[in-house]
């Protein structure tokens, strides 16, 4: 790397990121507002659409959207104040007061999006490749785009972290999440009542199940109209993996088979095996509509920062999602970056510093997320 790029001034940077999902829109708000010229690039060619339904809305992802867009975050979050864990008869094992705050990814993504204007948002447009010391971002098409700074926000599978990290690969972790949203209308009013304002466990043999409310798919946060997302940790060895996995295709996918690709045979099975659990999350698992299983797995790369190219999210640590901070850390991935450009004379100061911050986060991150699974699920036990 030149001299001359170095000591570059970190200031009305023109930036690309590769990857528009929560890391990559916050990335581009964040900066943005700070004077530089972000650029976001998706691969899909329509409207995201979530396939995990529920998160914990953190309080960082809360003070971003005070921050950063004109919503304010009770307008798309719903609340619990209590944690109760049920026995497997459906009774009241133990309770504790707790605040949590949730959203749904839907309703997060479209402030995101909104927030971000339609010139500066490029669907349809994949990064097939990266140059690290120009920054220069290669497309399907055969375009190349130079920049001062390429920020990588591909998520889990990211193609770029393969290529500059080949032998970094997501590790399975032996159990999966069933999932399902289900509207809440769609309930019996005795199981509405049962997960209003709690935040409901039931933790079984070498499984975990849990739910809450959420809002609706307009983001309305209002009783009747919300929606109850519901995780089933469930282990798994690795012949029942591969046929969980295979779609409706025929098709073996390695992270998640989505709503309305689970084949028949499948998604009965866990029906069936739902009567094992108390009562009301057995009667949820029946009313939800289409099931979805996801891997679980833990990802930690070597660096976040290479030359002039930097991953952030997921693309660089996955942790379990038992710590609740999958999009709370690639919120701040974003928030740290920007910070880390302003508060340093040179962009590779501010890359070097940032990268050291965050990957250790990260790295403690996904520590704590293999610990709280394997307890929780009594795996090596």
């Amino acid at each position: 790397m030149s001299h001359e790029r170095a000591e570059q001034s970190p200031t009305e940077l023109d930036v690309l990121i590769s990857g528009g999902s929560m890391g990559g829109l916050a990335t581009g708000i964040a900066l943005a507002d700070l004077g530089h010229s972000p650029t976001i690039y998706e691969r899909s060619t329509g409207e995201l659409k979530s396939r995990g339904g529920g998160i914990v809305a953190q309080q960082n992802i809360r003070r971003f959207l005070t921050q950063h867009t004109s919503v304010q975050p009770e307008s798309i979050t719903t609340s619990s104040s209590e944690r109760r864990y049920l026995t497997a008869s459906g009774g009241l094992e133990r309770s504790v007061s707790e605040e949590m705050v949730f959203t749904s990814w839907d309703a997060l993504y479209r402030q995101l999006r909104d927030a971000v204007p339609a010139e500066r948002y490029r669907m349809g447009e994949e990064v097939v490749g990266v140059t690290t010391e120009s920054a220069t971002a290669a497309f399907e098409d055969g375009r190349e785009r130079s920049a001062d700074l390429l920020i990588v926000a591909e998520g889990g599978q990211s193609s770029t972290r393969n290529q500059l990290f080949p032998g970094t690969a997501p590790s399975f972790a032996d159990y999966v999440a069933w999932r399902g949203v289900i509207p809440e209308s769609s309930l019996p009013s005795a199981v509405r009542d049962e997960f209003d304002e709690t935040f409901t466990f039931y933790q079984g043999t070498d499984q975990l199940v849990l739910a809450y409310f959420i809002p609706g798919p307009d983001g309305s946060t209002t009783p009747g109209e919300r929606r109850l997302n519901w995780v089933w940790y469930d282990t798994v060895n690795g012949d029942d993996r591969r046929d969980i996995f295979t779609d409706t295709t025929g098709t073996e996918r390695r992270v998640t088979v989505p709503p309305g690709r689970l084949r028949d045979p499948i998604r009965a099975s866990q029906r069936e095996r739902a009567a094992a659990l108390p009562p009301v999350f057995e009667t949820v698992v029946a009313e939800t509509p289409e099931l979805f299983v996801q891997a679980i797995y833990d990802l930690s790369v070597p660096e976040m920062v290479v030359d002039r190219v930097c991953l952030l999210g997921d693309s660089a640590f996955v942790a379990r999602p038992h710590t609740a901070a999958g999009t709370a850390k690639a919120v701040g991935d974003a928030v740290t970056l920007a910070g880390a450009l302003s508060d340093h004379e040179s962009v590779d100061q501010a890359l070097t510093s940032w990268n050291q911050t965050r990957r250790a986060y990260g790295t403690r991150l996904v520590s704590r997320g293999k610990r709280m699974g394997d307890e929780r699920l009594h795996l090596g036990s």
